[in-house]
């Protein structure tokens, strides 16, 4: 037991590590920086953030709502095509999507130039209309967020009994009424969880950012540390930015209250889609197809225009190193944090006292965290290390651990522990505690029992957190730009440098690899969600 509970400790204080350092940092004085962004920058940032918070989750809460409701609600044409296809642009990393409109309304791109050749408008639109600005942003933000709210007001009004829509109909309430004052209720839990997630991704997203020009936390934050070299204001900075992460936490918890949101009929009869006709078929394609076509299938279309001048690079060996960096380091750490998240998911279940649950508790923190504030959370303890390291042996540190992969891999645990937490939580709670009990009066070891019985049985389960934390691994961004070693680039950095190199036409090889490696937990969540139709 004591073994046990340092072992914890151990695991505790690693996750914890960026949010101590952080928040401790309010407590050292401020500097001159810091004063000149509080009187001139700190306004535009949270303006900026809250801009785009309000405006992505209302477009969000519209695009997803009302997507699912139709494909869910009614029949039309394309209808079965589209219940899976809207789940699709979540294959698609929003700094990507950011990166192929950039180029889309470029004076050279597409869109100006068929402007020009069609209707002869390609200067004047070029004059009216730009993507590298804080509408742009939320524009990106919106297409390729919206699935979040889609996939759980999906499986929210896919999970209604069709008994409250016809009480309501026997009421008088047309089809917007049963929508307004039946669904929309009853799928308020999903509503909040999608748009919680929305706004903790808006919060994090770096590239686009970056790119656009928009000042918000997490661009200031790179700013100040790489910019101005001056630690203690970016970590002021990343201390507000961690209280609004928190705060959306605490809302979301809070938020429903002490509703409940049950079927109190003791039948449960399936959802009868409606059939639409003419205009009103019309008019639910044409939505359906304008959102995925924004989402999708253009910015798929002007990467293969891309593809198709600059595939060549495919075939160098720099290309070659790149998914070969990118596979063994997201292997490795997904590796990693599945057999941690397992440890404590099973400890959590044998010894269910208040100091696992809480443990527990701490590791799904690291999800909600942007990846910048835990990068630099990270690079501050250990650089201070390193600093030790010379002190005491009064020469060059043993080991440097700034710019090593043990900081990345670190900064990967902290980050992505939350998926699988949350997956073999789920795995192991379909396992009855009878088939442990059984076990233990054989004189099977905790250890063994995990590794004999429960591993086997939750196979299918590991696989798939393997797969969704590698995935997300392999596109994440900022902590890889920030922790990675020296001369070490990874597919999303890689397009990163590109981007920002404006040879935008050459992304198109590592971002359609990532968009194929990003398909496969969509493929997972589709059979999961979409793809079950109920019985």
């Amino acid at each position: 037991m004591i073994k046990t509970k340092y072992i914890t400790g151990f695991f505790l204080i690693l996750m914890m590590l960026p949010i101590l350092t952080i928040f401790s940092y309010l407590f050292i004085p401020s500097t001159e920086i810091w004063e000149h962004l509080i009187e001139n920058l700190l306004n535009i940032y949270l303006f900026n953030t809250a801009f785009l918070i309000f405006w992505v989750v209302f477009l969000t809460f519209v695009i997803g709502v009302s997507c699912a409701w139709l494909v869910t609600m009614y029949n039309f044409p394309g209808k079965n095509i589209f219940r899976w296809l809207l789940v699709f642009p979540l294959a698609i990393p929003t700094y990507v999507s950011a990166f192929i409109y950039a180029g889309l309304f470029e004076p050279s791109g597409i869109f100006f130039d068929v402007a020009e050749q069609v209707f002869g408008m390609g200067s004047t639109l070029y004059q009216t209309i730009g993507m590298r600005n804080i509408y742009g942003a939320a524009f990106i933000l919106t297409i390729c967020l919206y699935p979040y709210v889609y996939l759980l007001c999906y499986s929210a009004f896919n999970q209604q009994s069709y008994c409250a829509f016809e009480v309501g109909r026997s009421m008088g309430l047309t089809n917007t009424g049963c929508f307004l004052k039946i669904g929309l209720p009853l799928a308020r839990p999903g509503i909040i969880a999608g748009l919680s997630f929305v706004i903790m991704e808006t919060l994090a997203e770096y590239g686009t950012m970056d790119y656009y020009g928009v000042s918000t936390f997490t661009t200031g934050i790179f700013r100040t540390w790489f910019g101005f070299g001056d630690e203690n204001s970016s970590l002021h900075l990343a201390s507000i930015l961690l209280t609004f992460v928190f705060i959306v936490m605490i809302i979301e918890k809070y938020s429903r209250g002490r509703s409940q949101y049950i079927h109190t009929s003791q039948t449960m009869r399936n959802i009868k889609e409606q059939n639409l006709y003419g205009f009103e078929s019309f008019c639910a394609f044409l939505w359906c197809f304008v959102i995925i076509s924004f989402a999708a299938l253009i910015p798929l279309m002007q990467l293969f225009i891309w593809f198709l001048d600059t595939y060549s690079s495919i075939f160098e060996e720099s290309y070659y190193q790149l998914i070969w960096n990118t596979t063994w380091i997201a292997g490795i750490s997904s590796l990693i944090i599945v057999l941690i998240s397992l440890y404590f998911c099973y400890l959590d279940r044998s010894l269910k006292n208040i100091f696992t649950n809480f443990s527990l508790k701490i590791l799904s923190l690291g999800y909600s965290i942007p990846g910048v504030v835990i990068a630099i959370g990270i690079m501050t303890p250990i650089a201070f290390f390193d600093e030790l390291q010379a002190i005491l042996t009064d020469d060059d540190p043993f080991f440097y651990l700034s710019g090593s992969f043990l900081a990345l891999i670190l900064a990967y645990t902290i980050r992505f522990s939350t998926i699988s937490l949350k997956t073999n939580e789920s795995g192991l709670n379909k396992i009855k505690e009878n088939i442990d009990l059984t076990a233990r009066s054989y004189g099977l070891s905790k250890t063994s029992i995990l590794k004999r019985i429960h591993a086997p049985m939750m196979q299918v389960t590991i696989i798939t957190s393997l797969i969704l934390v590698f995935v997300d691994i392999v596109k994440e961004l900022p902590a890889t730009l920030i922790m990675r070693p020296f001369n070490f680039n990874t597919l999303a950095v890689n397009i990163y440098e590109l981007a920002s190199a404006e040879q935008l036409s050459y992304i198109a090889s590592p971002a359609l690899t990532l968009i194929i490696i990003g398909l496969i937990p969509v493929i997972i969540l589709i059979r999961k969600t979409v793809g079950n139709e109920r019985e």
